[in-house]
């Protein structure tokens, strides 16, 4: 609980800024996201859509760009970080909000046609990640898709060691940061439980997903997805 609290406390904290940082803390911040919302097209039509682990919605204003006229619900634990999200979708009808931990939350069955991720799962232990892929493969409609781009850990000691060390040097070495950003980066990393890539695949399948796979990766960042 300790650490659900200080998560929730970390992205609080950076709100305000986050969707502005977030493109120099990504190396590969256009491919990341791009690789996503191309994906989604394996859906013939797309009405509903979740994002879990929502924070201020950027990752469903890009999937609100190319799917206008879908219903998108957000939900993430911070509630600073959906107060954000809230004021990016003021107004638009189609755009839901629910301040939840999503690891625990409820959801419908056979309801949407997309579930997708940015940069949240890996803040759940092993266990929680699991039964959310259950509850994800659940939720998802014949034919749906889950979608999620995110970080891993490395597949042996010495892969963990370069992803680390590139990314550290990346932020290290931006003048577009200041100090304090910096360090702000460094400590939010210190509650990440990141899990490989193999692994959270077979889990996948596990779920009663299928087609599991990797499509995108840039050291530890990944953006990978199976379908129902």
């Amino acid at each position: 609980m300790e650490t659900l609290q200080e998560i929730q406390n970390q992205f609080n904290a950076v709100s305000e800024k986050y969707d502005w940082q977030r493109q120099f803390l990504i190396p590969c911040f256009n491919d990341f996201y791009k690789t996503a919302l191309t994906l989604s097209e394996e859906v013939s039509i797309v009405k509903n859509i979740l994002d879990v682990g929502a924070g201020t919605g950027l990752m469903s204003a890009f999937f609100h760009e190319k799917y206008p006229e879908a219903k998108i619900t957000l939900v993430d634990i911070s509630s600073a970080m959906l107060k954000k999200a809230e004021e990016r979708f003021e107004g638009n009808e189609n755009i839901n909000f629910l301040n939840a931990d999503f690891a625990t939350v409820d959801l419908p069955e056979n309801h949407y046609d997309l579930v997708v991720s940015g940069l949240a799962i890996h803040h759940l232990p092993d266990e929680l990640k699991q039964q959310l892929f259950i509850k994800i493969a659940k939720t998802l409609k014949s034919g749906g898709w889950f979608i999620n781009a995110d970080q891993v850990l490395g597949g042996t000691d010495l892969a963990e060691k370069i992803y680390t060390e590139n990314w550290k040097n990346h932020v290290a070495q931006n003048p577009n940061l200041t100090e304090e950003e910096k360090h702000s980066a460094f400590e939010r990393i210190k509650v990440d439980i990141m899990a490989p890539l193999k692994p959270q695949l077979e889990w996948l399948e596990n779920a009663g997903l299928q087609n599991a796979n990797c499509y995108y990766q840039y050291y530890n960042f990944v953006v990978f997805a199976a379908n129902k």
